[in-house]
C-alpha cells in the first residue's frame, strides 16, 4: 500500500491555523477598552459580594487641595466646598487676598495662592478654572474704581493673572465679578441695622473648578486595583536595592582586580622570557670567550 506523503499539508495547516488564532488573541487582549473593563470590574465585585466605591473627581481633587494646604499649616479664610461629582469650590475671604479697596493681589496671600496653583496642576482631568469676584453692598469709597461691579472684575482679574503668571493654562482660565449681587447672606436685619459680619463673609473671591468627572473615575479605579505596598515591602525593596548597588559594586572591584591581576601576570611573564633570552645571551657570550680563549692562548714568558 502506496504511502500518501501528502499527509502532512494536513498537520500543516492545523499547526498554522491554531497559530493565527493564538495571535488574534493576544492582538484582542493587548487592546485595553476603559469601558469594558469597568463593567469587569463591576461584575467582579458584585460575583464576590461586593461593591466598587465610586469616589467622584471632585472628592479626588478636594482630597489633593486639602493636604497641599494643609502643608502650609494655615487655612484661615479658605473653605473647600464639593458641589456635585465635578465641581469644587474654593471660598476666600475677600480679606485673605486683598487689602480694602485694592485690586491687587497682597503679598500675604501669594503663598498659600502658590500652594492652590501647585495642587490645580496636580489634578487629573481640569476642564475649566473660573474665577468669581463678589462685594458686600457697600458703595466704593475709592476713586479708582466706580463701583462693586468694577472692583469684583478687578480682583477676579488679578487672581486669573496670578495663576496664568504662575504656570496654569489660560485656556482653562475665566474670570468674572458679580458686585453685590450674589450675597451669601442678608447685609441687614428685620429692622433695618447692617451685620458687618455678613457683609465680610459676602466679600470672597471664589475659585470654580470644574473636572472630567469620568477621567479623574478612572484614574482612581487604575489606583485601586494597583497594589498597595506595605511600609515593610517598601523597606524590603529598598534593602534589596541598597544590596544590588553593592552587588554591582563588589563585581566592579573582582573584575578590576582580576584585570590587573592578569595584567600582572602577562608582564612576568614577559619579563621571565626577557630574563630567559638573557641567560641564554651571556651564557653564548662566556662560551664564545672560553671558544676565543683557546683559539688564542696567552703568549709564553
Amino acid at each position: 500500500m502506496a504511502h500518501d506523503e501528502s499527509n502532512w499539508l494536513v498537520s500543516y495547516a492545523d499547526m498554522m491555523t491554531l497559530l493565527f488564532g493564538f495571535f488574534v488573541l493576544m492582538y484582542s487582549m493587548s487592546r485595553f477598552d476603559n469601558t469594558k473593563f469597568d463593567l469587569v470590574r463591576k461584575e467582579v465585585a458584585k460575583y464576590f459580594g461586593g461593591n466598587i466605591k465610586e469616589v467622584s473627581a471632585a472628592l479626588l481633587a478636594e482630597q489633593k487641595i486639602m493636604n497641599i494646604l494643609k502643608g502650609s499649616g494655615d487655612l484661615n479664610g479658605v473653605e473647600i466646598i464639593k458641589d456635585g461629582n465635578n465641581t469644587l469650590l474654593l471660598k476666600f475671604d475677600g480679606e485673605v487676598l486683598f487689602d480694602s479697596g485694592a485690586v491687587e493681589v497682597k503679598d500675604a496671600a501669594k503663598p498659600n495662592l502658590r500652594r492652590v496653583v501647585s495642587a490645580l496642576r496636580s489634578i487629573e482631568g481640569v476642564n475649566k478654572i473660573a474665577v468669581e469676584g463678589h462685594t458686600d453692598s457697600d458703595s466704593i469709597q475709592s476713586g479708582l474704581v466706580k463701583s462693586n461691579w468694577e472692583l469684583s472684575s478687578l480682583r477676579a482679574s488679578s487672581v486669573v493673572r496670578y495663576f496664568e503668571e504662575s504656570g496654569v493654562d489660560a485656556k482653562l482660565l475665566s474670570a468674572a465679578g458679580f458686585g453685590s449681587s450674589h450675597p451669601l447672606a442678608p447685609e441687614v436685619d428685620k429692622a433695618g441695622a447692617s451685620i458687618p459680619a455678613n457683609k465680610i463673609l459676602n466679600r470672597r473671591v471664589v475659585v470654580a473648578v470644574t473636572l472630567d468627572d469620568a477621567e479623574a473615575a478612572y484614574k482612581l479605579q487604575q489606583k485601586q486595583f494597583s497594589k498597595q505596598l506595605t511600609k515593610e515591602e517598601v523597606e524590603h525593596q529598598q534593602r534589596e536595592a541598597s544590596l544590588q548597588e553593592k552587588m554591582k559594586q563588589a563585581q566592579a572591584r573582582f573584575d578590576e582586580a582580576q584585570k590587573r591581576h592578569k595584567e600582572q601576570q602577562e608582564q612576568r611573564r614577559k619579563q621571565q622570557q626577557l630574563d630567559k633570552l638573557q641567560r641564554k645571551i651571556q651564557d653564548l657570550e662566556n662560551k664564545a670567550q672560553k671558544f676565543e680563549t683557546d683559539l688564542n692562548p696567552p703568549a709564553a714568558q
